[in-house]
């Protein structure tokens, strides 16, 4: 066999292979979770919570306050992708900061 054949055969080989690899299919779009877990990790209460889409608009807020050391679950509505803003209320004060549910459906507020 001469140095060209070989080339040939070796060059049929890695296209044939190529040929039969499995397209990749493209990453799924990250859900956000239904519900998200809120706990209270300060001595005061948590008066008030909003979850809020890209886009401004809530997809979650607070029924009821909750007390120091507890938690609640908080249902999503027609939330979208995982990027949200949170805004809390305790009796003292207040904050916000951007979240990613997607890779933990739970937010802890602490001192």
């Amino acid at each position: 066999m001469t140095i060209r054949a070989v080339t040939a055969s070796f060059a049929a080989v890695v296209a044939a292979s190529a040929l039969a690899a499995p397209v990749a299919a493209a990453p799924k779009a990250k859900k956000p979770p239904a519900a998200i877990e809120i706990l209270n990790k300060r001595a005061v209460a948590l008066t008030s919570f909003e979850l809020a889409g890209e886009d401004g608009k809530p997809v979650a807020a607070l029924a009821k306050p909750i007390a120091g050391g507890k938690k609640a679950m908080v249902r999503l509505a027609r939330a979208k992708g995982c990027e949200f803003v949170a805004r809390w209320q305790f009796e003292d004060a207040g904050d916000e900061a951007q979240v990613n549910l997607c890779h933990d459906p739970r937010i802890v507020l602490t001192d």
